[in-house]
């Protein structure tokens, strides 16, 4: 099947109708998961950015976990963004319960079209198969819970956002996404700076949320942890909020980027493993 063609080699380029059928057999997939799905495991590797960088994606998988939920950000910017789309891909529908894909800014045509996957696709495959990673962006799940205290999200929370049952019920599919509660999540970033919501410089209809807001909404769900990508740290990790948010970065193309992961254990540990 294609899909373990590509785990076996993810630069072996499939032909028009074998990715036609993997990226509809990875919509039927993450139809059947919800906005927020649920993670349990005694041992979760945790992913952030990737944006085309593929071998790192591949040396996840070389770390033993139970669970694998990778943040976003697949595509755009970096020289392999096609490859490590595909391979995320193939490795979701080869294990559905192990690997979880959560939908990142990037996973939208409205970035596609400045950074690169779109002109990507079009110049390899033609505009069908964009269509159909079109269809594949706009039903991954928004959020997981781990163990039921530890929620990922690719960004943070939104100004909107007062419990789990929000981010459970965010419609999917979704494009852009044109809900307002939804595109926070993917666009919004903590700082250290501002008490609850403030505007952020990436633009309109995106906000900087403070310790305050995050605390709030901690309370008000139970979450102790969030773990969120989106933004690039050269460390690979940094922390807000006296580690109650955890800012993970996955990718090796950034000026003196040294790619991290966490892995969560059982007794609450974690350990830097992506290198």
């Amino acid at each position: 099947m294609s899909h373990e063609r590509i785990l076996e080699d993810p630069f072996y380029k499939l032909e028009d109708e074998s990715l036609s059928e993997l990226l509809a057999k990875a919509i039927n997939l993450f139809e059947t998961e919800c906005s927020l799905i649920e993670v349990e495991g005694d041992s979760v590797l945790v992913v952030g950015d990737t944006h085309g960088d593929v071998l790192s994606s591949m040396r996840a998988f070389s770390i033993e976990a139970e669970r694998y939920v990778f943040l976003g950000d697949y595509v755009d910017r970096g020289p392999h963004q096609l490859e490590n789309m595909v391979f995320l891909l193939a490795r979701k529908l080869e294990q559905p319960d192990r690997v979880y894909l959560l939908r990142g800014n990037h996973e939208s045509p409205i970035t596609n079209m400045y950074y690169g996957f779109l002109d990507e696709v079009i110049w390899r495959y033609g505009s069908q198969i964009y269509r159909l990673f079109v269809e594949v962006f706009s039903r991954l799940p928004y959020a997981a819970l781990i163990n039921s205290t530890i929620l990922a999200v690719h960004g943070g929370i939104a100004t909107t956002l007062k419990s789990l049952g929000d981010l459970q019920s965010l419609p999917r599919p979704d494009e852009i996404p044109e809900n307002w509660t939804a595109f926070e999540v993917l666009w919004n970033d903590p700082s250290e700076h501002v008490q609850g919501f403030a505007p952020s410089p990436r633009g309109y209809g995106i906000f900087l949320f403070g310790r305050d807001a995050f605390e709030a909404f901690a309370e008000a769900t139970g979450v102790r942890r969030m773990l969120r990508a989106h933004e690039y740290f050269p460390e690979g990790i940094h922390e807000y909020f006296d580690g109650k948010v955890i800012s993970l970065f996955s990718c090796r193309f950034y000026p003196e980027a040294t790619p991290k992961g966490l892995l969560l254990t059982s007794r609450a540990q974690r350990d830097v493993v992506l290198t």
